[in-house]
């Protein structure tokens, strides 16, 4: 028996959400941000099918995703979010990547070097970006830049009523039309830009949450398929009497008999420990409750309801964790945090199969 958790990959599904976000980006190109491993799914996988579904333009954080993307996709764009040092500098050249300017050192670094960077300008976000003291800098450096893409990035777009949207909106539109003649193309829009109106396009969108199937908010779940089904198996099924704990701490005590399931994850895996007494996972198509806190190899789940079905669970079922059942939104919601931390935390050791 396979006692190891693995994680199910549909690059069909991978392929329908990256069309849908193309379709909405009508008029303007659709890349893909593909950093921190694909959002935890794997370059490997992602980035083929990506190239495949007539994607071009691929942003990574950091140098080294720069380089392991190239060796898969010979011609794609790549810009490097995270900038510039000059030890890099022969690396981006060697690789053809594009760094993405954030500050005037780095700006330096690129000048006449015909890298084809992208300038971020910070518009809201006070992260990375040159500010609104160094705009009236730019002009001097645009000609020897030989910038490919002047960008920015929302605040706010996962909540579509927030003021900032517009402020931004405004803000980059204005400097779009004093510096888009010193570039090819302008983006603002990540998956959520994207969902919101047209407005936010540009040339260029960006998206990345959506492409693996989940939502910028995970309150307000847009749909997409999941790209990810996280399973694992059942390694023992038990009867806990009325008035037994469960799991380290005592967290939960039974109140009736129940059937218990021990499954091979935890939060070694990504199974993030607040799940404990709070997620939901699925077997046979039944919605059976997390119990006890989640360990690091292991999640106990009452299937009490499964049991008086006349379904009595074995040790070998698969229990998905996450997928279509209980989707990346849902374990979000449940762990209080988003789908980008869930995804990008997915253990090493999940076995990949890729369908």
């Amino acid at each position: 028996m396979q006692r190891r958790p693995r994680l199910i990959l549909s690059g069909r599904a991978l392929a329908s959400n990256y069309q849908r976000l193309s379709d909405l980006s009508t008029g303007s190109e659709c890349g893909a941000s593909i950093k921190s491993d694909a959002y935890g799914l794997g370059i490997d996988f992602v980035a083929p099918i990506l190239w495949e579904s007539d994607c071009r333009t691929f942003f990574v954080a950091y140098l080294h995703e720069g380089v392991a993307l190239r060796a898969i996709l010979p011609e794609a764009i790549i810009y490097v979010f995270h900038g510039i040092s000059d030890s890099e500098l022969e690396y981006f050249k060697e690789y053809s990547l594009r760094p993405v300017v954030n500050t005037m050192d780095d700006l330096q670094i690129c000048m006449s070097q015909h890298l084809q960077p992208a300038v971020h300008l910070d518009t809201g976000m006070h992260r990375l970006g040159l500010g609104e003291a160094s705009w009236d800098l730019l002009e001097g450096f645009f000609p020897d830049l030989n910038a490919s893409l002047l960008m920015s990035h929302l605040v706010c777009a996962d909540d579509p009523e927030h003021p900032l949207n517009t402020i931004q909106l405004e803000r980059f539109s204005s400097l779009v039309s004093r510096f888009s003649e010193s570039v090819e193309k302008c983006s603002l829009a990540n998956t959520a830009g994207v969902l919101m109106s047209k407005s936010y396009h540009f040339d260029l969108v960006r998206p990345g949450i959506g492409l693996y199937g989940g939502s910028p908010d995970p309150l307000k779940m847009q749909g997409f398929e999941p790209v990810a089904s996280w399973q694992a198996p059942v390694l023992q099924v038990q009867t806990i009497a009325s008035g037994e704990s469960i799991g380290y701490g005592a967290s939960y005590v039974v109140d009736d008999e129940v059937t218990l399931l021990t499954v091979a994850a935890g939060y070694a895996d990504g199974y993030i420990r607040s799940l404990g007494n709070r997620a939901q996972v699925s077997l046979d198509g039944f919605l059976l409750p997390v119990v006890g806190r989640v360990s690091m190899d292991l999640v106990t789940i009452d299937a009490t309801l499964l049991a008086q079905a006349l379904r009595c669970p074995v040790v070998g079922d698969w229990v998905e964790l996450m997928g279509h059942s209980v989707t990346v939104d849902d374990l979000a919601i449940a762990s209080n945090t988003i789908s980008y931390e869930l995804l990008t935390g997915l253990g090493a050791r999940l076995e990949r199969v890729i369908t």
